[in-house]
């Protein structure tokens, strides 16, 4: 059984603040093309590059990260398993597949880092053939 995209965001990869990255969980942040986004949180997703026609698996965060800055603007945030590309200029398209859990703001970057492993692991289950 085939389980039905919840919906799909496309965008170019720009520069983000580079917190990801050092935080172990390296992110494309999306210039967003068109339309809404979906509601906050985090999800399960296939990432396609440009018109390449493979597909990645990924973690994204759709959101404002309240952990760090307090308020800032809505922003997506992909994490592509098992990939070190080069992407930014690049246009991404994502197809989220499984929403995993809500936005949260935690006490600090320890318990984000947790957290962020605790996502990437239960997404990547999901995503398994």
């Amino acid at each position: 059984m085939s389980v039905p995209p919840l919906g799909t965001i496309a965008g170019v990869v720009v520069p983000g603040d580079g917190r990801g990255r050092e935080l172990g969980f390296p992110t494309a942040n999306l210039a967003l093309e068109r339309g809404s986004l979906p509601v906050d949180g985090i999800y399960a997703a296939w990432v396609g590059i440009d018109d390449d026609p493979q597909v990645w698996a990924a973690s994204v965060s759709v959101g404002a990260n309240p952990t760090f800055d307090g308020h800032r603007e809505r922003r997506v945030e992909v994490h592509l398993h098992d990939a070190e590309l080069d992407l930014y200029g690049r246009r991404l398209t994502v197809t989220l597949m499984v929403f995993l859990r809500p936005t949260l703001c935690f006490d600090g970057a320890a318990a984000l880092i947790a957290q962020t492993a605790d996502d990437v692991a239960r997404c990547r289950a999901l995503l398994t053939p």
